[in-house]
């Protein structure tokens, strides 16, 4: 049975990469999701009661999801994202060095409030229209590179917030995390997955960087736009107040993110004159329907026994010390989500997480470390995330080629960086508490 669920898991990875044709359709990833887990119901790994209980366990986080994504959509239609952008290369003054560092840390923002994918959705078309605007005659032909990697690695950090990506969402419904337990335990992991990776491009691209852009600032045409562009940075900005004061208030995540969409959906309507079902069939529901049939295959994965087997020895290693366990769940989570998706690998991790039966405290950190894992490990490897085959996807359309062999050599040493700096971070948070 074992080899039976590894083999539908890694069917689903390998069709979600490759996305061959079957007839006339190409096998998109929410498809071939969707047909592992119809192989994993009727092979009866996962009983249908199980994968009804899984389908109703994942309403609310992925409620979340979408409103996020709502959220997202009628800010990029008013031009929020376009005015950022721009905002961005006028407070560089013509400094393009300075404009990199302003990307890479105001993108992070970006990412951790609208979710890794939206970020590399939004940004990288943006980036790419801007450095159209600004770039020199004097310019490189790989000078425009930096920026686009900027982006793909804002959108491939420790998530700032546990909305910052739809597995850390799903896993911290799983383990009831709250916004703000989570943010208390991996703000300074993301900080320091922020500064290593950001020095990291920094050395990297250090003789492809141009030194100087040129930026005329254009007259703003009247698009009806500007003044509901405050509106909606005022909404989002109450909707995250509302995810911090969740502990006070204890009110449900989904709930917050559900009422901070419908307002700003409201005024949009009502204020703008905006049509709706161009928002609503906007939702990535592809992403919505992989998540959750790829849940159901590693809950198959699950039932095999194969995670209780990797549950065991992580116990067999934090005999030997917490700091040794921790940093393995970690560094298994990196490998596996730069090989399979960082997806399968997150649920998978938290069911051996279970398995481990530990208490309370030592399973959320290792928790911690899976998502940390999860989150930077898809920069080692093209196929490590959604995100970055979008980002491929985005370039390839814009006439930019990056190869994969200069992903790797800088994706590799860059994520293991990054992952021994938020894991040793995360571990002094530990340690400290006591």
């Amino acid at each position: 049975m074992g080899l039976l669920a590894v083999s539908i898991l890694a069917a689903v990875v390998l069709g979600s990469l490759l996305q061959p044709r079957v007839g006339g359709l190409r096998l998109a990833p929410h498809l071939a999701a969707t047909l592992g887990a119809a192989a994993t119901l009727a092979l009866g790994l996962v009983s249908p009661s199980e994968a009804l209980r899984s389908m109703r366990f994942m309403v609310m986080p992925l409620l979340t999801l979408a409103s996020l994504m709502s959220m997202t959509l009628v800010a990029e239609k008013v031009g929020l994202f376009v005015s950022f952008t721009r905002w961005l290369a006028r407070v560089s003054k013509g400094n393009a060095k300075r404009l990199f560092a302003y990307l890479f840390f105001a993108g992070t923002m970006v990412g951790a409030l609208f979710t890794n994918d939206a970020a590399v959705l939004i940004l990288t078309p943006l980036v790419g229209t801007l450095l159209a605007e600004i770039s020199t005659d004097g310019w490189s032909p790989r000078a425009k590179l930096p920026y686009f990697f900027a982006v793909l690695y804002v959108a491939n950090l420790v998530g700032l917030l546990v909305i910052s990506n739809p597995i850390n969402i799903v896993v911290a419904e799983t383990f009831q995390i709250s916004f703000l337990e989570y943010a208390r335990w991996m703000v300074l992991p993301a900080i320091a997955s922020f500064t290593v990776t950001f020095a990291a491009l920094r050395f990297y691209f250090r003789h492809d960087l141009p030194c100087h852009f040129d930026f005329s600032e254009k007259p703003q045409e009247a698009d009806g736009h500007a003044g509901f562009r405050k509106l909606a940075a005022t909404i989002i900005g109450f909707t995250l107040v509302g995810f911090f004061t969740q502990g006070l208030t204890n009110v449900p995540l989904h709930l917050i993110a559900a009422a901070g969409a419908a307002v700003l959906l409201l005024f949009y309507r009502t204020e703008q004159g905006g049509e709706l079902l161009p928002i609503a069939t906007g939702i990535a529901w592809d992403v919505i329907l992989f998540v959750v049939a790829i849940f159901i295959v590693a809950k198959g994965v699950g039932n095999a026994g194969l995670t209780s087997d990797l549950g065991s020895l992580l116990v067999e290693l934090r005999r030997s010390s917490e700091a040794a366990s921790v940093s393995a769940t970690g560094g298994i989570a990196a490998g596996l989500s730069a090989l399979m998706n960082n997806h399968p690998v997150a649920y998978t991790m938290s069911l051996a997480i279970e398995d481990m039966g530990v208490e309370p405290g030592a399973t959320k950190i290792h928790v911690f470390a899976a998502l940390i894992g999860g989150d930077l490990g898809p920069k080692m490897l093209p196929i490590g995330s959604l995100a970055a085959l979008l980002w491929f996807r985005l370039l390839r359309d814009r006439g930019v080629h990056v190869s994969y062999g200069e992903y790797i050599r800088l994706g590799v040493p860059v994520t293991l960086l990054a992952v021994a700096a938020a894991i040793g971070v995360l571990l002094l948070e530990v340690a400290i508490a006591g």
